[in-house]
């Protein structure tokens, strides 16, 4: 995370009132607004109060609204690159500016070693519910074409409590929670192995980030009726081709096998 507010915000996220996430959410995807906005326009745009919003800064550590622009203002002269809005485009302004945010997320995380422990895995466990399951299969779907043993879990009409038991000790978890997660959500992260498990979440679960080894966060744009997926996504497809390219021929042999038996079976067009 390049903006200096992020990772305030991740370290006080779940010490956060329903509102005040409001505002965290809000403005995680959109630093911009600091800059554009007024305290009242914040708020307005936040569905909270203005006081709220005051408070929400002074717990950053910030004097005033003045004081966070001032310092996001000083990052963006020594070139520090600030999301700018397109009302032109509308919602996809939105999407751009996220998948932005991801980038700048990517950049200050430890893509290398993620890779390396979903390549080297004996098998890779992929859990997701709800609205995290399609990404789940996807991620799965994708990794398939790259090594071998990778599972989607639950199955379908089974509970997960059997299958994180059958966890192996050279198994590598990959555990998807955007929001709207599952109510025992939790209590699942923490029945997995901490030192091998990556989270992929929205800034919603940034609360569980000290309960896995490994956090990527998808910067979710939460103003819409109904989520985009765009940006967990694009994530998945830079991870799955990173992880292809560590493989290298490895990969390659799958991938050809793979392709091999669709031909034999009819089954792609």
């Amino acid at each position: 995370m390049t903006n200096p507010i992020a990772e305030r915000i991740a370290n006080h996220y779940s010490e956060l009132t329903e509102g005040n996430r409001r505002l965290a959410d809000y403005l995680l995807v959109n630093p911009d607004k600091i800059l554009m906005l007024s305290t009242n326009e914040i708020a307005e745009a936040c569905a909270v109060s203005k006081a709220s919003v005051s408070r929400f800064i002074r717990k950053l550590g910030y004097q005033d609204h003045g004081a966070l622009r001032s310092e996001l203002l000083d990052e963006r002269d020594k070139g520090t690159p600030m999301a700018l809005s397109n009302e032109v485009i509308g919602d996809f302004s939105s999407e751009i500016r996220a998948l932005e945010a991801l980038l700048e997320n990517l950049n200050e995380s430890d893509i290398e070693s993620i890779t390396r422990a979903i390549a080297g895995g004996k098998g890779v466990k992929i859990i997701g519910y709800r609205n995290s399951y399609p990404v789940a299969m996807h991620f799965r779907q994708q990794l398939i074409q790259a090594r071998s043993r990778v599972d989607l879990l639950p199955l379908p009409g089974q509970t997960i409590g059997e299958e994180v038991a059958s966890i192996a000790e050279d198994d590598f978890v990959i555990v998807i929670g955007i929001r709207r997660r599952i109510s025992g959500f939790a209590s699942l992260v923490k029945a997995l192995p901490k030192d091998r498990t990556l989270l992929i979440t929205d800034q919603t679960g940034i609360k569980y980030k000290p309960l896995v080894v490994h956090t990527l966060v998808c910067p979710m744009n939460n103003d819409r009726p109904l989520d985009s997926y765009a940006v967990p996504m694009a994530l998945i497809s830079y991870l799955s081709n990173s992880i292809f390219d560590y493989l290298g021929k490895q990969a390659v042999e799958s991938s050809e096998s793979v392709a091999k038996v669709y031909s034999q079976l009819g089954e792609i067009e």
